[in-house]
């Protein structure tokens, strides 16, 4: 008989039901440039619902700070029709003065961007 693994080791606690998973807070669906952030923390993903209509840009920005001044962390960008539906996994990227999004739409093309971050 093969024993089984007891749930009680260190190296089961990614198994446990009490053990907090690695959680993260959400700016939420947004359609415009905003602040996600005003302090350090890690960015951990960026999703992105985007129409493209009669091949008219739309270009998304992510910054580490307050504004489109900081250093540019990542960019989506887009000109072909259609609809999109984008994730980038950042695993944890350090932005040690807070996070700023940047949405550009041109012409009838939207985007709409939620930021995930701890």
């Amino acid at each position: 008989m093969i024993a089984q693994p007891s749930l009680r080791g260190a190296n089961y606690q990614h198994l446990r039901s009490d053990v907090m998973a690695d959680t993260c807070r959400s700016s939420g669906v947004l359609g415009a440039s905003a602040i996600i952030s005003k302090t350090q923390c890690r960015l951990k993903s960026i999703h992105a619902n985007i129409v493209i209509a009669g091949n008219a840009a739309v270009t998304i920005k992510v910054f580490d700070g307050q504004d489109n001044t900081g250093t540019e962390i990542a960019r989506i960008h887009n000109t072909t029709t259609g609809q999109y539906n984008l994730e980038y996994d950042m695993h944890g990227v350090l932005c040690t003065s807070g996070i700023f999004l940047e949405i550009a739409e041109a012409g009838s093309s939207t985007a709409h961007i939620s930021v995930e971050f701890n």
